[in-house]
């Protein structure tokens, strides 16, 4: 059976292609007022408790939401687009890859508008062999993308000598004891805390949100990738970036007073 993802109403669907032994694919916008539309109404989420979203709704309705999220959601433009990047390859990788993603990192963040430490997102899994895998994701939405910005993200998959740091680990971890899915929340502690992590259950994803084509920059990143980590690289490009990103943002608040 398949399963209709947020992606499938203005995207295209993404194919698998083969680079050196590691995985690449490109989705593409095909419907941008869709996707605004999807996105400002998952937004919500990314930011703030749905508890607390249901609790404000019911007292102050709408205007009252929007006003909160208006504190929380960021309003320059390269923390939008930042968070963007996080919010769409975290979706990508619960939705596309059947990964749990637990609570959005962003909840707990200090200021709407500093950058978090940190891996950028980190998914978890039992597979068929009942075995864990933990996907550390490095994410990044510019315009475009070239070289630097791909050797960028390749550092940051890099870091902790390619797997999760201990503490966004931990903190993935505990998020997901609140939560359903608090059973991969316990694998992944007794994971960390007695075998420790190993590459063999480690998988990495870069994710790009652009709007040119960063193929020959992620094909050579590929081609040069010496680990043992597996390595999926996926590109989601919006034409008209920015302006996709800014509409989505302030399509949450629009109903401010």
């Amino acid at each position: 059976m398949n399963v209709v993802t947020m992606f499938d109403s203005w995207c295209s669907k993404g194919v698998l292609t083969s680079i050196a032994g590691q995985a690449s694919s490109q989705i593409d916008s095909h419907d941008d007022a869709t996707g605004v539309a999807v996105l400002a109404a998952k937004l919500p989420d990314a930011y703030a408790e749905t508890t607390a979203l249901a609790l404000i709704a019911e007292r102050h309705g709408k205007p009252g939401v929007a006003a909160f999220l208006r504190h929380r959601l960021p309003t320059k433009k390269s923390a939008r687009s930042g968070d963007m990047g996080e919010i769409l390859a975290t979706a990508y990788l619960a939705e596309e890859r059947g990964y749990v993603v637990g609570p959005s990192r962003l909840i707990d963040r200090d200021h709407q508008e500093w950058a978090m430490r940190g891996d950028d997102v980190l998914a978890a899994r039992i597979d068929a062999g009942s075995e864990l895998r933990i996907v550390k994701a490095e994410a990044k939405s510019r315009v475009t993308v070239g070289g630097a910005t791909v050797k960028e993200a390749r550092e940051g998959l890099a870091r902790n000598a390619e797997m999760p740091s201990p503490h966004s680990l931990s903190q993935f971890a505990t998020r997901l004891l609140k939560t359903s899915d608090r059973e991969i929340g316990e694998a992944v502690l007794d994971l960390q805390l007695t075998d420790g992590v190993r590459p063999d259950r480690v998988r990495h994803l870069m994710f790009l949100l652009t709007a040119g084509d960063p193929s020959a920059h992620v094909g050579a990143d590929l081609k040069a990738y010496a680990g043992t980590v597996p390595q999926l690289t996926v590109t989601l490009r919006v034409q008209q970036h920015q302006k996709f990103i800014n509409d989505a943002y302030d399509k949450v608040v629009a109903s401010v007073p």
